[in-house]
């Protein structure tokens, strides 16, 4: 097959196999932090100007409520997260960082920016900048469109190859 086999595949489905590439790399450099895959959350709550919620945090990610309570107490018994009950509303949770989390960020963006780097390999500033815009602009046309909610649930494999 001589074909590069993503020009005949759905687009979506190229998308995917992009992202079990990248995030088997990036899982690989992260694998001594036990985080799991969990890392977006954990760059979501950084980097928000505003207090987090777990509501807050799906949205942002596009997880399932079920899978982010799951994730959220994954976090808390690793001791990454904190949850502190909202003093004008006892049904929500912010959810926060904590010290051990803060201290791994440094080690986390690296990890991300050495695979990124090596993801864009060969790409010039000029077209990574115009990757990221076609990246935000295919969102906002499919976040136009009507469609199913679909939850991907990316686990690592205990299957050493």
């Amino acid at each position: 097959m001589a074909e590069n086999i993503c020009s005949f595949l759905p687009f979506g489905r190229s998308l995917a196999i992009l992202t079990k590439s990248y995030f088997g790399a990036l899982a690989k450099r992260l694998e001594h932090l036990e985080i799991e895959r969990y890392y977006s959350i954990l760059i979501i709550i950084h980097k928000s100007d505003i207090v987090c919620t777990q509501h807050y945090i799906g949205e942002q990610l596009k997880i399932d409520k079920v899978s982010m309570v799951r994730m959220i107490d994954y976090l808390i018994k690793k001791g990454f997260v904190k949850k502190i009950q909202n003093p004008n509303d006892r049904r929500e949770y912010f959810i926060e960082l904590t010290a051990k989390a803060t201290q791994l960020m440094p080690e986390l963006y690296a990890a991300i920016d050495e695979v990124n780097k090596a993801a864009l390999k060969g790409l010039t500033k000029e077209q990574q900048k115009m990757l990221y815009e076609n990246i935000a602009s295919i969102q906002s046309n499919l976040d136009s469109l009507p469609s199913e909610k679909i939850f991907i649930n990316y686990k690592t494999s205990n299957k050493k190859i």
